[in-house]
């Protein structure tokens, strides 16, 4: 269940007021408040299958709120004030949460379009009410404001469209979505231009950064869902791989995804076979620099050494150190692959917790 901005700060409000420590977790036991804390706690079975009734656990108590996918309190302690305390408290919850899910707006239907939480002939209802058209190429943009409160992210956005058609909602306490429309043969170096034009501005004009994740077109509604999830993958696949960059195409990012998939032990176990104790003073700052310059631009020996502003032999001899330690001619295209897929499979260990 998603709770928007405006609910988690009632929940807030509700949760400061009670004597005992108290956490809001979401299904999955990932702390939703207070903000700022990233922990996962584990949820025992026995309260998933049935989240109405307190459940004393490690000293804790908890129980859910809300019906499908519900949220859970924790509060310290397990005596009977406590477990008390924890069933008004979720009463309250399932108060405002019923409140909320009965006056749905524009903002809040395209949530559960989004989320996949509204299907079929349900789906068709909730799109005809907000008058959000069931067929038409879209594509879904997602932006993680790093330091930026959500709603004045919204305001921003919401000046920077450039078109109608567009659509935007809350997604997150820092994550705003857009469902974006394109052509049938669509111009995703467009997409790409506005995404780094937001992306620049907001840099310019604020000083926040902004992540954006941009997914593959869909025809209709139904598969906006499939989109959204593959905005957020651009972001959480891209970050690891392209720490420099912040605007993420799913469609490029194939090796990436592809390399997330590999478990972090046989990653780190391939890297090792050429990133290790004997490499190490080769393989410094300043020579991952000259190899990743030498693949963004093509294996051009000129272009590289013109851009780090060394003399083509310089950039030949640190090559030829390269190929002499390891046996990899970084020149030779087959082996410039082999090596990058080696370098890239050690970020693998980053892929957890940089992930949104």
């Amino acid at each position: 269940m998603y709770l928007d901005h405006r609910i988690t700060v009632k929940i807030a409000r509700i949760l400061d007021m009670i004597d005992f420590s108290a956490l809001l977790l979401d299904y999955n036991g990932n702390v939703i408040l207070p903000e700022g804390d990233s922990r996962t706690l584990t949820m025992p079975k026995e309260l998933l299958q049935n989240p109405t009734m307190p459940f004393v656990y490690g000293g804790v108590t908890l129980i859910g709120a809300g019906e499908e996918q519900p949220v859970f309190i924790c509060l310290h302690g397990d005596s009977e004030d406590v477990k008390k305390c924890a069933i008004l408290c979720a009463e309250l919850l399932n108060m405002m949460i019923r409140e909320d899910m009965g006056h749905t707006s524009r903002e809040q239907a395209l949530r559960l379009i989004l989320r996949g939480e509204s299907e079929g002939a349900e789906l068709e209802s909730l799109a005809s009410e907000h008058e959000i058209p069931m067929e038409g190429n879209r594509c879904v943009l997602y932006f993680y404001f790093q330091d930026m409160e959500v709603e004045s992210a919204i305001q921003l956005m919401s000046d920077a469209m450039d078109s109608d058609a567009d659509l935007i909602t809350e997604v997150g306490h820092q994550a705003v979505a857009m469902l974006k429309a394109v052509d049938e043969d669509a111009d995703f170096a467009e997409i790409e231009e506005y995404a780094n034009a937001f992306e620049s501005s907001l840099l310019t004009e604020t000083g926040n950064t902004v992540f954006i994740g941009i997914s593959d077109p869909r025809p209709d509604l139904s598969g906006i869902p499939e989109a959204f999830a593959e905005a957020r993958k651009a972001i959480n696949v891209g970050r690891v791989y392209h720490p420099a960059r912040r605007v993420f195409l799913y469609r490029n990012l194939l090796l990436e995804r592809f390399l997330s998939d590999v478990s972090p032990e046989l990653g780190a176990d391939y890297n090792a076979r050429i990133f290790n104790r004997k490499t190490a003073r080769l393989f410094n700052d300043e020579m991952i620099h000259t190899i990743e310059t030498f693949f963004d631009n093509s294996l051009n020996l000129s272009e590289t050494a013109r851009k780090l502003y060394i003399h083509r032999n310089t950039l030949v001899y640190r090559l030829e150190k390269v190929q002499h330690a390891i046996g990899l001619d970084l020149r030779n295209f087959d082996d410039a692959v082999t090596f990058k897929m080696m370098m890239l499979l050690g970020k693998g260990d980053n892929n957890r917790k940089l992930r949104l």
